[in-house]
């Protein structure tokens, strides 16, 4: 495989989120089903505001998440993409600390372990531009009230992995995206031939097993568990077909009912999209 260059990347994440909006993800923000005063096109517009940015070289991953989320607020108004800023960055960092630019675990694993005080700062600002939701008072971690961090990026995401699948992430390397969800993706593709259908197919199978934590800190983890269960039969038959657009009434249906009571699984898309960038560089 020849090496990666930059608008290889850029041209992969653009996909990534073309991709998330293009395809049923019931509950979320897709084409044609607007939600949470929000449509397909501001999150398409948001991902090419912020492209240049997240495959830039030599640049600071706490300014490259800052301009990620200045970028895209400034486009559309509000949070879009800032979960798929935060797991989209580490991941072309990890290439570019390779001398081949071949992506590897280990090397994600330095780049998280070295984001430091000045760098969380940034990040954090970030979330706090974003409006990041639910996120609540969390003591020394909090986001509200603590101007200036006096602790890492990763003790951070250390102390929210027990409530938040993205902080959980960021604790394991990427475990599950790399390992897990990113395979799912691609068998699923293989079998399906279809990506829009892989990305419906890996969006069920990981939120109807895994309690979506947006849901979950904007509710209650009691919901997030009951909005799992209500995908669990229609995972299983979507996920074990290799036509499954005969199911997409049934998507809508469940999707109609999300929305009408404001659960919104956006954590479990933004992992999705994490999983699809990683298959569109050929990791």
């Amino acid at each position: 495989m020849s090496l990666l260059t930059e608008n290889q990347i850029k041209m992969a994440f653009e996909y990534a989120c073309k991709l998330d909006v293009f395809s049923i993800k019931p509950g979320n923000v897709f084409i044609d089903k607007p939600a949470y005063g929000m449509t397909h096109k501001d999150f398409l517009q948001s991902s090419m505001a912020c492209s240049d940015i997240i495959c830039e070289h030599n640049k600071d991953i706490g300014a490259k998440i800052l301009e990620c989320v200045k970028a895209s607020v400034d486009v559309v108004g509000c949070n879009t993409n800032l979960g798929i800023i935060l797991l989209c960055v580490p991941i072309v960092e990890a290439i570019y600390l390779d001398k081949e630019l071949k992506f590897k675990q280990n090397n994600l694993k330095k780049i998280i372990d070295s984001i430091d005080v000045k760098q969380t700062k940034s990040i954090y600002k970030a979330i706090n531009i974003a409006k990041a939701g639910g996120m609540g008072s969390k003591d020394k971690f909090d986001l509200n009230h603590n101007k200036a961090p006096d602790f890492t990026f990763k003790e951070a995401m250390n102390f929210a992995s027990s409530y938040d699948y993205i902080a959980s992430e960021y604790n394991t390397n990427f475990n599950n995206i790399i390992n897990e969800i990113s395979i799912n993706w691609r068998n699923y593709f293989k079998f399906m031939n279809n990506a829009e259908c892989a990305t419906t197919a890996t969006f069920l199978k990981l939120i109807s097993s895994n309690p979506d934590s947006l849901i979950a800190r904007k509710h209650d983890i009691d919901k997030a568990k009951e909005v799992s269960l209500k995908f669990k039969p229609l995972a299983e038959e979507y996920c074990s077909l290799k036509n499954p657009n005969i199911l997409n009434n049934k998507l809508l249906l469940l999707d109609a009912e999300l929305k009408i009571q404001g659960l919104n699984p956006g954590t479990t898309a933004d992992v999705v999209v994490a999983s699809i960038f990683i298959n569109r560089l050929g990791l």
